[in-house]
């Protein structure tokens, strides 16, 4: 099965996209605890239904709003989080993401390139990606404040925060 959602436009819910998601939530929770007696009219049985969300696909921003993750500022990598390598551009004034080479393998000719690059050759190994404890760590303590906001990017303290606004209604799901 595909369920197919687009929300986009002015009046996309941003952040507060979780009381649409919370119907989702309850249904995949029924489906994963399975539907008894569910018939299959090609076999001729009955069987107990599951299903589980796989995943989702989408761009940055949407992602952003699924997984109640920053996505604009310092510390927008789910997979570095507070260790995102960025600097605020002098001339520009926008952030700038460095360091991506750290992902290709330990030899690749992009690694030795600095011109090409920010100047310094990245021997780094990229950072394991947090585990669901580790991140529910994280989030346990946010108070997140619902609805829109007015004025202001909140983006002052960005150098403070976490990497995620609140926690995602798909933590709910067992899996």
């Amino acid at each position: 099965m595909m369920l197919t959602l687009l929300i986009s436009g002015p009046k996309q819910p941003k952040n507060d996209i979780d009381v649409y998601l919370e119907p989702l939530i309850d249904d995949l929770k029924s489906l994963w605890d399975g539907i008894k007696r569910v018939y299959d009219a090609h076999i001729g049985e009955y069987f107990t239904l599951r299903a589980a969300l796989l995943w989702t696909i989408n761009d940055f921003l949407a992602y952003g709003n699924l997984s109640s993750c920053i996505v604009k500022g310092y510390k927008v990598c789910p997979i570095c989080s507070d260790d995102t390598p960025s600097h605020r551009l002098k001339n520009g004034h926008k952030i700038c993401y460095i360091g991506h080479s750290k992902w290709l393998p330990i030899y690749h000719p992009y690694r030795r390139q600095c011109a090409a690059f920010n100047g310094k050759p990245e021997y780094d190994m990229p950072p394991k990606p947090l585990t669901k404890e580790e991140v529910l760590q994280m989030v346990e303590g946010i108070n997140y404040k619902w609805g829109s906001k007015k004025g202001g990017d909140g983006s002052e303290n960005d150098g403070d925060r976490v990497c995620w606004k609140k926690k995602s209604k798909f933590f709910d799901l067992e899996y």
